[in-house]
């Protein structure tokens, strides 16, 4: 007798729902997915009892009763019929497992009519077994009702979370299928109460119903296309950040999606506009040919690979460099309301004001009685345009082959013209004083700008370390003992690579026999240099596989700008406020501090008389 079963429709239904019924959210979306599918404008979404109970109403193109029985069996679906139409998949939901195996872990009720049937059909489902259908009064569209999820699972039933957490993931979702389905109008009702609604008028509308007014306030529009890759939506300005990653979608076709590269890659763009433990914020949407994805990865559709994720890549670094370009060379701008809530950028705790010593050839000496050579020591060289982009698009993390796809003379010119509008203002906006000792004040007729000098400073101060990296000026100050490390054999090989490229940062590592080697120079603008910490992010630079100039000392060149740079509360003369404006207006830096901090902040008249209640 034969040891291999086939298992009957019970059993494999079961299994399939494991893969496909993770979660209440899991059917909220698989449901949804066929709504949309079947042409709905409106979709209501109803959750009871932690999503035990859920209830999915649409006015799609509804069911007749032969396909309304089909609906239970696996692998029937209305979105493939041959082998060619995997390659080219444009509906959300296709596998055709959704509904059976949602209804082997619950009871189903299916409503439904087509708007050409007088009468809908209605069937039910107990335990995975669908009862036949019957006639019945209804609206057009489908109405999909579940209850007892999991009821008759008990080892499943008890392993779902807390009511909240599940409603928590649902919203979630809902808010995901909102802006993905700009154009379709969504409800949402937890325990008899509305908490999401949206009217399907457009993506603006979607992005207000979800993130609400700031959100787009702080985000940019942005639209491209690329070899027949179109991608638009909003992304944040350089001053708008988020602490998780709960604000970022990309919308694939129409499909909400998760792709770690395209996240990774977004995330190193912002990387020098970011504070620690901040994140980019933006709802993205890319539509391409359907052959050029494959989306039947994984049972629940979110993972999908791109057939040529470098031009994806090449496409987002333009829109991003473009808005980031735009957005990094104008002060951040503060209203009211902003200022009532207190929601702004977190401020960054500097260290304590101390004379620094003059090992740092490239910083001003802070000590007093050398204040008439506060600048005079800084050193007055300039990074070229296509490094300043390399840095600024993708944070360091790639090739300067791979940055060289976006170029400033591509950009539009209104984009350019508005890049260096602020900086024409500096030439012509009064200094008016400071305030605390820490921000410099500059006034126009109708509005005033305040420069935080530490922040200022700092950014100056890293675009000229920088500068002597990318190209290759550093100086070395040699150690008085060599320092010897060892390397396992990947990371020799690597380094013996790349061995010629980090010798040109100033260091100096020669090897002594087998895998040991020999640090005995390092660069000199470095104030503590712990060697013990270098090989540590050798290594892990390394056993990323490359060594990028900028990516490998970026952290240590960012820590030594900020300890040379002037300090908040450090009494500057007006000679030296002055030299740090021209400074910021001729190297037209990027207003924000290589922490992610801005550097400038706008307020206008009519804001400040808001204030006092002048207008209101």
């Amino acid at each position: 007798m034969g040891i291999i079963n086939v298992l009957p429709s019970e059993i494999f239904n079961r299994i399939a729902a494991g893969e496909v019924v993770e979660k209440p959210a899991s059917i909220v979306k698989e449901l949804v997915e066929n709504s949309i599918d079947a042409g709905a404008s409106r979709i209501s979404i109803e959750i009871n009892d932690g999503g035990k109970e859920i209830k999915v109403i649409d006015d799609g193109c509804g069911m007749d009763e032969i396909d309304i029985s089909s609906a239970f069996l696996p692998h029937a679906t209305s979105k493939i019929s041959s082998l060619s139409d995997l390659d080219e998949i444009s509906t959300l939901g296709f596998r055709g497992e959704a509904i059976p195996s949602i209804a082997a872990v619950s009871n189903v009720t299916i409503i439904s009519r087509r708007e050409e049937d007088e009468l809908g059909c209605i069937v039910n489902s107990v335990n995975g077994h669908a009862a036949r259908p019957e006639k019945c009064g209804a609206k057009k569209g489908t109405t999909v009702h579940v209850k007892d999820l999991f009821k008759n699972i008990p080892a499943r039933l008890k392993f779902l979370r807390k009511d909240k957490t599940e409603e928590n993931d649902i919203i979630s979702l809902t808010d995901k299928l909102i802006l993905a389905n700009f154009n379709v109008s969504f409800q949402l009702i937890i325990d008899g109460k509305e908490v999401r609604s949206s009217s399907g008028k457009g993506l603006n509308e979607a992005v207000f119903a979800v993130y609400g007014r700031d959100y787009l306030k702080e985000n940019d529009y942005v639209n491209a296309t690329m070899s027949g890759i179109t991608l638009y939506g909003y992304i944040n300005k350089p001053a708008f950040s988020k602490h998780n990653r709960n604000f970022q979608t990309l919308i694939v076709n129409g499909r909400y999606v998760v792709n770690q590269d395209i996240s990774f890659w977004i995330y190193n763009s912002f990387s020098s506009f970011l504070m620690k433990r901040q994140y980019p914020a933006y709802v993205l949407f890319i539509d391409l040919p359907a052959d050029m994805i494959d989306i039947n990865v994984h049972p629940s559709k979110i993972e999908i690979k791109f057939i040529d994720i470098n031009t994806i890549k090449k496409l987002l670094s333009s829109v991003i460099y473009a808005s980031l370009e735009k957005g990094a060379s104008q002060p951040k701008e503060i209203t009211l309301d902003k200022v009532v809530e207190k929601k702004e950028v977190p401020i960054v705790k500097e260290e304590p004001a101390k004379i620094e010593s003059a090992k740092i050839k490239s910083s001003f000496i802070n000590a007093p009685e050398s204040r008439k050579s506060f600048f005079d020591n800084a050193i007055k060289v300039k990074s070229t345009p296509e490094d300043e982009l390399i840095d600024r698009l993708i944070g360091n993390k790639i090739s300067k082959k791979e940055a060289e796809i976006v170029n400033k003379k591509e950009l539009p010119k209104e984009i350019k013209e508005e890049n260096t509008e602020f900086f024409d203002e500096l030439r012509v906006l009064k200094y008016n004083g400071k305030l605390f000792n820490t921000y410099i004040i500059l006034e126009a007729p109708d509005y005033f700008v305040l420069i935080d000098q530490h922040a200022a400073h700092e950014r100056i101060l890293y675009e000229r370390f920088k500068e002597q990296v990318e190209s290759n000026k550093v100086e070395s100050q040699i150690m008085f003992f060599p320092f010897v490390f060892d390397l396992d054999f990947y990371e020799s090989e690597m380094l013996e690579s790349n061995l010629k490229e980090i010798n040109k940062l100033g260091f100096e590592i020669s090897k002594l026999s087998g895998n040991s080697y020999s640090l005995s120079a390092y660069p000199s603008f470095f104030d503590d240099f712990d060697p013990d910490k270098f090989v540590l992010n050798l290594v892990a630079s390394l056993n990323k596989g490359s060594v990028n100039k900028m990516s490998f000392i970026k952290e240590d060149i960012m820590q030594m700008s900020c300890k040379a740079a002037v300090k908040g509360e450090m009494d500057l003369s007006e000679m030296e406020i002055k030299q740090l404006i021209e400074d910021i207006k001729t190297m037209k830096i990027d207003l924000f501090c290589p922490h992610g901090r801005p550097i400038a902040i706008k307020f206008t008249k009519a804001e400040v008389e808001k204030w006092f209640k002048r207008i209101v």
